[in-house]
């Protein structure tokens, strides 16, 4: 199983990294499969050539077991014409052999709302995953029916939102069994500030035009509906939230919520346990970058990189800025550690998006992926840089904290300039490897199929049931003693949603020992099994 195992070793590897020089052991690939998947999403931001604000973010998409046959379909969400009419967001049912065919009419959540993102959650704990979709203005519902229809309950549930909402995360923030809601609202847009130019060229518009929102958390009432109770719970700052994940960060017990904010300091709510939050960012560390660089946060991941035990954060940002990687230090603080992981330079000239910590090779460490885009569609014209569309980043860990670009040795698929948003990870062919998809600004939708990620070996854990899972930690063993811990959590990446069934690499171990532990703490035996299969535990009380 490959590591760093020499500290020596390591410091040549984050410098050949640094340098563009790339060490490799074998490496995976990344295939292009849209089209023969059957996919014909495109995404449309309803550009007018005036350049106007809401047409830069673009939109996210989902991994969702909908009809929950083991095979994780895709939920694309769409834009249009903000001003007019927006354009339907799609679902596309997985038929299990590598093509999916388009149910949204059928399914009835061809939502037309100008779309951004969307997250997946069991609401009212029927034991079926619903979907929220964030919106300009006016958000949506959907209550999973178990029958392949979706049955649009926002009024009833309460949780319109009339504000300009971005990302959102279900998660247990009370404690009480079943799951809230948290929505990361952007910008109170003004139509009348929104004309900017560059170097006498017609411009978008920089985010600090236009004031920023509040958030807004969502008491789930155990009956249907929700009730806002941001203030008294403590979610009070305006931010121009972009990304949230929602995770527990120093290993309380209580699920914390992270806000990645554009040109204001990223949040971090903590959970206080007694159903309120105190926003400690600026304290811990993550607030700004660790040379005091107040970001763009365009995405955001959380996730265990180094199998130390504890959750470590990527944000990621705008062109000239670095996505900031930060380790958990394990005594309630972070630290910084884009440039010495490795990570920090090849992300400077990009303009990053959709991320997520992703272990493609199954070697049992989590790599690093990234999208890419622009905002400004003129940005050639006048910066030497910057260029529109943009190629991605796929970062191989390489243990101990060091991190390799392997972008160039991943296919051609990855170097293929796009304007990218939104990002999605899990295995959708169930062959064992982790496989990508893009939701790209104002073009197709892109499907990435993993080339040689199960040439190692994998576990696949499935947690029961959907509304208990989220904040379920899953720690897996290997005989060599390298033990992984993951967690089940809501939001990541940027506007998107992740396949909940928890992919783990185990290297050449044919044997792993897997337990959980759910929320509420109750645990799981260990069980000790062969490795390339699907485990579920499911709840005692179910």
């Amino acid at each position: 199983m490959k590591r760093c195992e020499y500290s020596a070793l390591c410091s040549y590897i984050a410098l050949f990294s640094c340098l563009g020089i790339t060490l490799s052991w074998g490496w995976v690939t990344f295939t292009d499969v849209t089209e023969e998947a059957g996919i014909r999403f495109v995404h449309t931001n309803g550009s007018t050539g005036e350049h106007l604000f809401p047409e830069t973010i673009g939109s996210g998409c989902a991994f969702v077991d909908y009809d929950q046959d083991g095979w994780i379909d895709i939920y694309f969400v769409n834009a249009g014409d903000f001003q007019k009419d927006g354009a339907p967001n799609v679902l596309y049912r997985n038929n299990g052999d590598g093509t999916f065919t388009d149910v949204t009419e059928a399914a009835g959540v061809g939502d037309t709302g100008f779309g951004a993102g969307v997250t997946v959650g069991d609401y009212n704990g029927d034991g079926w995953e619903d979907l929220y979709i964030c919106n300009y203005r006016t958000n949506i519902l959907y209550r999973n029916n178990g029958d392949g229809t979706f049955t649009d309950v926002t009024e009833a549930a309460g949780v319109r939102e009339p504000r300009w909402s971005v990302s959102s995360a279900c998660f247990d923030a009370d404690n009480d069994g079943d799951l809230d809601l948290y929505v990361v609202n952007y910008v109170a847009y003004v139509r009348e500030r929104d004309r900017c130019s560059r170097y006498g060229l017609s411009s978008y518009c920089a985010p600090e035009t236009f004031d920023p929102e509040m958030d807004a958390l969502y008491r789930n009432n155990g009956d249907g509906t929700f009730t806002d109770i941001s203030e008294t719970a403590g979610i009070t700052l305006a931010g121009r939230g972009l990304a949230i994940v929602a995770g527990d960060y120093d290993n309380d017990g209580n699920t914390d919520v992270f806000v990645a904010n554009d040109i204001s300091p990223d949040f971090l709510y903590h959970n206080l346990g007694d159903g309120t939050f105190e926003e400690i960012g600026l304290i811990v560390g993550i607030a700004l970058s660790g040379d005091a660089t107040m970001g763009n946060g365009m995405g955001i991941d959380l996730a265990d990189f180094d199998n130390d035990g504890w959750l470590d954060l990527v944000v990621t940002n705008f062109q000239d800025q670095v996505n900031t990687l930060y380790h958990n230090d394990q005594d309630g603080f972070f630290t910084d550690v884009s440039f010495v992981s490795g990570t920090g330079l090849p992300s400077l000239s990009l303009l990053a998006w959709g991320c997520g910590f992703i272990d493609v090779d199954n070697d049992g460490w989590r790599d690093l992926f990234i999208a890419n885009g622009h905002v400004h569609d003129n940005i050639e014209q006048y910066n030497d840089v910057g260029k529109y569309a943009q190629p991605k980043l796929l970062y191989r860990n390489e243990g101990e904290g060091i991190f390799s670009d392997m972008s160039a040795e991943s296919g051609d698929t990855l170097q293929i300039p796009q304007v990218s948003r939104g990002a999605a990870f899990g295995d959708y062919d169930n062959d064992g490897d982790i496989d990508i998809l893009v939701n790209n600004l104002d073009t197709p939708a892109t499907l990435l199929r993993n080339e040689g990620g199960n040439d190692n070996g994998w576990i696949r854990v499935a947690v029961q049931p959907p509304a208990l899972s989220v904040g379920a930690r899953v720690w897996v063993e290997t005989p060599d003693g390298l033990r992984q811990m993951d967690a089940i959590h809501s939001g990541g990446s940027y506007a998107s949603h992740h396949d909940t069934r928890l992919l783990f690499g185990v290297g050449e171990a044919n044997v792993v020992r897997v337990w959980v532990k759910w929320k509420d703490g109750v645990e799981s035996n260990m069980v000790e099994t062969p490795t390339r299969q699907t485990l579920t535990f499911r709840h005692p009380r179910f």
